[in-house]
């Protein structure tokens, strides 16, 4: 889908079983905008064809399955791979790319590293941008107000209530989601190896799109000590912690959230 009005570029993709809304601003060359998308969209299939773990036939299940090497597989695996150890490290064990049992699975921050390695041919077309992607947001340029979606609402939650706006600009030009809202249960406690049901949702802002994001993963994980590791990393955070009667939700949040309710 693309809407070429006013300026204004838009185009969703589809990529690791999700679409990617793209929008751009202040376009004068809409074949160029429409090359530098779809050349966006090819580096997220890309990424999907080395890292899905859903494709027997993917570079990651491949190297999993002991057929290839880490030194026969593309660069970028190791450098995924790296990235995850140093999140591990970085928020205390909260973040952590095994399984229970010991499985590798790096997805956790694969979907927010494709986007931030490929926006790029963004930026060769158009110096102010947005990509959504399944409630993560990345930006570039200008200032936008994100809502952020119900944790009661499954699937798109476009034309529905949200918990809260936010401003996206300079300062927090990135915000990742994670919980059970869309997957149930699939975050685990590093600590005591159960589900983790510290929160129903966490929202992470920042300055970096694949921080933002495990961040988020980890804070559902480790709970409000790992939060705090979050906010000392100079990051905001929202936690939402339970709904009330009335449909709206018990929350907590860092001191400088950029919601636009102050």
């Amino acid at each position: 889908m693309s809407d070429k009005t006013r300026g204004t570029y838009r185009r969703t993709v589809d990529a690791m079983a999700m679409p990617f809304e793209v929008f751009l601003d202040g376009v004068v060359d809409t074949d160029a905008a429409a090359l530098g998308v779809e050349s966006f969209h090819q580096d997220l299939l890309w990424a999907n064809d080395v890292f899905s773990l859903w494709d027997a036939d993917s570079v990651l299940s491949r190297h999993l399955r002991g057929e290839l090497t880490l030194e026969e597989c593309p660069g970028e695996v190791r450098e995924v791979l790296e990235s995850c150890e140093w999140y591990r490290e970085r928020t205390g064990g909260a973040f952590d790319a095994h399984k229970p049992g010991g499985s590798l699975d790096p997805t956790g921050i694969v979907k927010s590293w494709a986007v931030a390695r490929a926006v790029w041919r963004l930026d060769a077309v158009a110096s102010n941008w947005m990509v959504g992607a399944s409630g993560d947001v990345m930006t570039r340029g200008g200032v936008r107000d994100i809502g952020i979606a119900n944790p009661h609402v499954k699937g798109s939650p476009q034309g529905t209530d949200v918990v809260d706006v936010v401003r996206l600009g300079p300062e927090h030009p990135a915000l990742a989601t994670s919980g059970g809202a869309q997957v149930v249960d699939h975050i685990w406690d590093p600590v005591t190896g159960e589900l983790a049901r510290h929160f129903m949702q966490v929202s992470v802002a920042g300055t970096d799109f694949v921080s933002c994001d495990a961040w988020a993963t980890a804070i559902c994980a480790g709970g409000l000590r790992t939060a705090g590791l979050a906010m000392e990393d100079g990051y905001e955070v929202l936690m939402i912690i339970g709904g009330r009667y009335d449909g709206t939700f018990e929350a907590q949040k860092s001191p400088g959230w950029p919601s636009v309710a102050g």
